[in-house]
């Protein structure tokens, strides 16, 4: 089976600095992969390469078996900054991906409406992004990003400026939308306990150059459990990243 997305030996340079190097990794279709690895490993390099924003200096990135030449609606991207127009309603940001497609007017409303509500902003789509919180905001942008049905969603650290509380809201929210769209998603994230929440896998890269250093499977078994960051499973898969991460952080000082 072909997977969803494949690195093959992918290296990026920029001049004389190698941000990446010789990096591996397949990805099978609706899998949520968490992304982690010290300042400057990488990370949104890599993000960028899947996003088409930029070529490998070497390797291949493929999705469905088809080398990646630059930004395709197959791809929804999600920045840490929300990146709405600001002079544009909740719904009018939501619809921007839509128009100049297939979509008449009318569609592209209800579409963006539909959107709203996934995201649970059902009765802001008339607010302009100054009436809305910064969690609100993210929300908007996810939903902009899943409107025009991407098959990958690459998320770029979106919850880092965020409260805790709204993050862990939030963090729900995604999960819920994950199960209910099947979506294949990749989440850049600092802090390991976000990576063992969202993801089924987390990867894991080494201090600059970036290589994947591990892919750890995450099972937490039950998640009705109210309080999941403190099961033994949950214990136990943060402590083996914080010593991934130890090490290479370690090694780079």
């Amino acid at each position: 089976m072909t997977a969803k997305i494949s690195l093959r030996s992918v290296t990026k340079t920029f001049g004389a600095l190698t941000a990446l190097d010789d990096v591996s990794l397949d990805i099978e279709d609706g899998t949520f992969l968490s992304l982690v690895g010290p300042s400057g490993s990488g990370k949104s390099t890599l993000l960028d390469l899947l996003g088409g924003l930029a070529k490998p200096t070497s390797g291949e990135v493929l999705i469905d078996g088809k080398p990646v030449t630059g930004p395709g609606l197959d791809r929804g991207v999600v920045f840490q900054q929300y990146a709405l127009f600001p002079w544009r309603t909740a719904r009018a940001n939501v619809e921007f991906g839509l128009e100049g497609g297939t979509l008449t007017k009318r569609q592209r409303a209800e579409r963006a409406r539909e959107f709203l509500d996934l995201v649970g902003l059902s009765g802001f789509e008339d607010h302009l992004p100054h009436q809305l919180s910064g969690g609100m905001k993210q929300r908007v942008a996810i939903a902009r990003s899943l409107a025009y049905d991407p098959d990958v969603l690459l998320m770029d650290e979106p919850y880092a400026a965020l409260d805790s509380q709204t993050r862990e809201l939030l963090q729900e929210e995604l999960r819920r939308i994950w199960k209910r769209t099947g979506k294949t998603i990749v989440f850049i994230t600092h802090s390991i306990e976000e990576a063992v929440y969202l993801g089924q896998k987390v990867a894991v890269l080494t201090s600059r150059p970036g290589r994947l250093k591990e892919v750890v499977d995450i099972d937490l078994g039950d998640r009705s459990n109210a309080d999941l960051r403190s099961a033994p499973a949950f214990v136990a898969h943060r402590h083996r990243l914080w010593e991934l991460l130890h090490d290479e952080i370690r090694r780079a000082a």
